[in-house]
């Protein structure tokens, strides 16, 4: 039983640590200017180039009306 109670209280901690820090990077966010904005977009998109650069998936294939999907 105390198991449980401990397992609870701790899902409890944990969701009110994310919510308090979903709160907080969204103050954060506005309080920003738009060029701090445009930059961090500019440093994202720069390092997604090098991770699929680096990295790249399996090459995709149409299936049709499903969409496409991963060839194997």
């Amino acid at each position: 039983m105390h198991a449980r109670r401990a397992g609870s209280l701790l899902i409890s901690l944990r969701l009110l640590y994310l919510a308090f820090r979903s709160t907080t990077e969204w103050l954060t966010l506005l309080a920003r200017s738009s060029a701090a904005k445009d930059v961090e977009i500019l440093a994202l998109r720069h390092e997604n180039a090098i991770l699929c650069r680096t990295n790249p998936g399996p090459p995709m294939a149409w299936t049709g009306p499903t969409g496409p999907r991963s060839t194997p």
